[in-house]
């Protein structure tokens, strides 16, 4: 096997790896469970609520 096709064949290795670690699948029964437990009103922590003010602030192009 040349050294081009090796490399090429790792690099595509490489980039799916993250993608399939990084992905969970649930069944309806165990997404219901887990959407249930997240309360539906989050409040910012007051280092969250900083941040966002500073990000406010920002002129963006």
């Amino acid at each position: 096997m040349c050294e081009g096709l090796k490399l090429s064949s790792a690099k595509e290795k490489a980039q799916t790896l993250p993608e399939q670690e990084s992905r969970i699948t649930l069944s309806e029964r165990d997404f219901l469970a887990f959407s249930a437990a997240i309360p539906r009103t989050l409040t910012p922590s007051p280092a969250l609520q900083k941040a966002l003010a500073s990000a406010a602030k920002i002129k963006r192009a």
